[in-house]
C-alpha cells in the first residue's frame, strides 16, 4: 500500500514519489546541531554507534547498526574481511532526515546496515494537519516509514521500515543516499 503512486520507468525500475508528495516529520527544537558524524567501520565486527541530540538529557537520536561484512565495495575497490571502512552521516536541519556517504559505497543486500529513529521528545506531529488523510497526530504517527532519495526527487520506502517501539521507526539503509521520516501526504 506505501508504493501506490510509486510509478516505474520502462525498464520495470521503481521510480518513486516526489518529496512534496510526502509529509516529513519536521524536529521542534532550536538546539540541535545537525553536522556530519564520521564513523569506523570494521567490515568483519558489528559496529552500532549512536547519535544523541545536543540537549541537556542527551537524548537518542538515531541508532545505526553495521552487521559484519554489511559494506561490500567502497568505490571500485572490494572490503576486505579485516578493512575499516569510513562511513559518514550528515543530519538535515530542520526535519528527520540524514544523508549517508560516501555515495561510492557498496552495501550488502542480504546483511544491510539498519537505523532506528527515535522522535518522541522533538518530532513535531502537528503537521498532521497539512493533510486530509490524517485524522489526528496518532494516524500519521502510525504512517511514518523511512524513506530514501532512489534518484533526484524520487523517494521511495525503505526495506522493512516500521515502528519498531513507541516515537521509533526503524529500516534498512539500502544505498548510500538521503533519508528521511515521513508519511505520504
Amino acid at each position: 500500500m506505501l508504493l501506490a503512486g510509486c510509478g516505474k520507468d520502462s525498464t520495470g525500475t521503481q521510480q518513486g514519489v516526489p518529496l512534496s508528495s510526502l509529509l516529513v516529520l519536521p524536529r521542534q527544537d532550536s538546539i540541535f546541531a545537525p553536522g556530519d558524524v564520521r564513523v569506523f567501520v570494521h567490515n568483519n565486527l558489528l559496529s552500532t554507534f549512536t547519535i544523541n541530540e545536543s540537549d541537556p538529557l542527551n537524548t537518542l537520536f538515531a541508532t545505526f547498526t553495521f552487521a559484519p561484512h554489511s559494506i561490500v565495495a567502497a568505490g571500485n575497490t572490494l572490503v576486505c574481511d579485516t578493512c575499516t571502512v569510513s562511513v559518514s552521516v550528515t543530519l538535515t536541519p530542520g526535519q528527520y532526515g540524514f544523508t549517508l556517504s560516501p555515495a561510492a559505497l557498496v552495501l550488502n543486500l542480504s546483511g544491510e546496515p539498519t537505523v532506528s529513529v527515535s522522535y518522541g521528545t522533538y518530532g513535531d506531529l502537528s503537521v498532521y494537519t497539512q493533510s486530509p488523510r490524517y485524522a489526528n497526530p496518532a494516524d500519521y504517527d502510525q504512517a511514518l516509514v523511512l524513506y530514501r532519495e532512489n534518484t533526484p526527487d524520487h523517494w521511495l520506502p525503505g526495506r522493512n521500515s516500521g515502528h519498531s517501539g513507541a516515537a521509533t521507526v526503524s529500516g534498512a539503509l539500502e544505498t548510500p543516499s538521503r533519508y528521511v521520516l515521513a508519511a505520504p501526504r
